[in-house]
């Protein structure tokens, strides 16, 4: 879940990178940032850490980051003196969103009982464009609990065509015949 706060850091970011025409720059620099943080417990740690002054954080951000972009580097520094440096990583998933909807792009997930083939995964991304009338971008997991079928969320949308789902509505349905 994202905060309105990191909601507003991503979108005040989003705005000045457009009007500097940075947006395709930012855009995987923020991601990145936001992965080196997250794999790094050390850094998460410093981060996080009330015992590590605003000055300190800030000082470490321009000697760590110095040649990242102006403008993810200020927002860091921001960050750090108001003492939401921790919220970053919410920050670039926001960022990431509000990019991908001036794109007309939503993100989603499949999950399948099996690896699905190219054919197959092409097949879903072209049903769930023309249901949810966007550009989607598809994150494919396994699950063999399933059984069969899959499970895909794209935005609001959740689509359930598992084999486990099939069994428990037909369970439902021959208890409520039987009462």
């Amino acid at each position: 879940m994202i905060s309105e706060v990191s909601r507003r850091y991503a979108k005040a970011l989003f705005e000045l990178a457009k009007e500097t025409k940075q947006v395709e720059t930012i855009a995987p620099e923020i991601h990145g940032l936001k992965l080196a943080i997250e794999n790094n417990k050390e850094i998460l740690g410093f981060i996080a850490s009330p015992l590590v002054s605003a000055e300190d954080k800030k000082a470490a951000i321009q000697k760590t980051f110095s040649s990242a972009n102006a403008l993810v580097l200020n927002l860091m520094l921001l960050m750090a003196e108001k003492g939401r440096l921790e919220l970053i990583g919410e920050v670039a998933d926001a960022f990431e969103q509000i990019n991908d909807e001036s794109h007309g792009i939503t993100r989603g997930k499949v999950v399948s009982a099996k690896a699905l083939g190219a054919q197959e995964r092409a097949d879903i991304e072209k049903t769930i464009n023309k249901v949810t009338k966007k550009e989607v971008i598809l994150s494919y997991e396994e699950d063999p609990s399933l059984l069969g079928g899959l499970i895909a969320q794209v935005g609001g949308w959740n689509f359930d065509d598992s084999l486990k789902s099939h069994l428990h509505r037909m369970s439902e349905e021959l208890n409520r015949r039987s009462n």
